[in-house]
């Protein structure tokens, strides 16, 4: 199964001044504050793994609406999934989703994120930005879709040059689900598998 939001590797390789987000339209003051404590974890040598991935899942459930994009994700499987499978499936997709990126930590070189501009788009703000990277002449465009949730601003979707992760994960999927007779326990016990195996490789 291909990664889940391939945009937290990036988003996880990001260093941003604290300061700088007062001069920014709130969205994306909003994007930056959490840039700036995702390198403040990803600095902090004296936690330990476990202690990190704590961390991390404390900042993901404040910034990211992982209800919203977990059902989004299901698609129409959601509506036919029992009580007991979405949140068995919610959990899942959550877990994989810190372990992955909890693990990605050392992997940071420098790289800063700087934001362009904010515009409304029906429902959503839309935050544009670049990854600016020191170690080469490549930066890497996103946008990062914005909502308000019952008064809460959340992270709903990250787009990385012009490619939905919402929409390509949705798609992947779909195609496990599809591959086993429409059940969606066997795209649980896919991503149970997945976490398994990120567990005895050691991460």
């Amino acid at each position: 199964m291909g990664s889940i939001f391939r945009a937290f590797i990036l988003v996880l390789l990001i260093a941003m001044p604290a300061g700088q987000a007062r001069s920014a339209p709130e969205p994306g003051a909003f994007v930056e504050e959490f840039a700036g404590k995702a390198i403040s974890l990803v600095s902090d040598k004296s936690l330990a793994a476990e202690e990190r991935r704590q961390a991390f899942g404390d900042l993901v459930e404040t910034y990211f609406d992982m209800p919203a994009i977990g059902r989004f994700l299901l698609g129409r499987y959601w509506r036919v999934a029992s009580d007991a499978e979405q949140a068995a499936y919610l959990k899942a997709f959550t877990d994989n989703i810190v372990y992955t990126y909890a693990r990605r930590f050392d992997d940071y070189r420098g790289q800063k994120l700087v934001v362009d501009s904010s515009r409304e788009d029906g429902r959503f703000n839309v935050v544009s930005s670049r990854i600016v990277d020191p170690n080469s002449n490549q930066d890497y465009r996103l946008e990062w879709r914005v909502i308000d949730s019952n008064g809460a601003m959340k992270i709903v979707d990250i787009v990385i040059e012009g490619v939905s992760m919402s929409v390509t994960q949705r798609q992947e999927y779909a195609s496990v689900i599809q591959s086993n007779g429409g059940k969606v326990q066997a795209l649980i016990d896919a991503l149970t598998r997945q976490m398994a195996g990120l567990k005895s490789s050691g991460g």
